[in-house]
Order: structure tokens, then sequence, then C-alpha cells
């Protein structure tokens, strides 16, 4: 199987309010990566209730929508 590309990208980060580096993975057309993610990554985030997801990364993040809470 082939790999497919990954593109360095400048996104917004609503949560630093400032330009972050990401990648891109120009197959699926979907952010993969953020070179701030450690940084604002909630190591032990709530969940809202018994077997539902935990939601690490802050509302509205654009790398990681599914798991922004």
């Amino acid at each position: 199987m082939r790999r497919s590309p990954l593109l360095n990208v400048t996104v917004h980060c609503p949560h630093f309010d400032r330009p972050v580096q990401a990648q891109r993975n120009s197959a699926i057309d979907r952010l993969v990566s953020c070179s701030d993610a450690a940084t604002c990554c909630d190591p032990n985030p709530p969940t809202g209730h018994p077997g539902a997801h935990a939601r690490p990364y802050p509302h509205g993040c654009p790398v990681f929508p599914s798991l922004a809470k």
C-alpha cells in the first residue's frame, strides 16, 4: 500500500488564538496532526456519562474536532 503524502499547513487554533503548524493527509483531505497538540491536550478529560469517550481537546479544535469538548 502506498502512503499518502502529508502536507504541512498553517491553521488558526482557537485555543491559543494563533496560527499553529499542522499536517494534512492529501488522500483523505483531512488534518491529521498538530505541532502543539501535546500542549493543549487534557491528559485526564472528564467524560459526560459512563461509556462516553473522553474529549481531550478544546472546543473548536480544527485538527481533532471529534475529540474536542
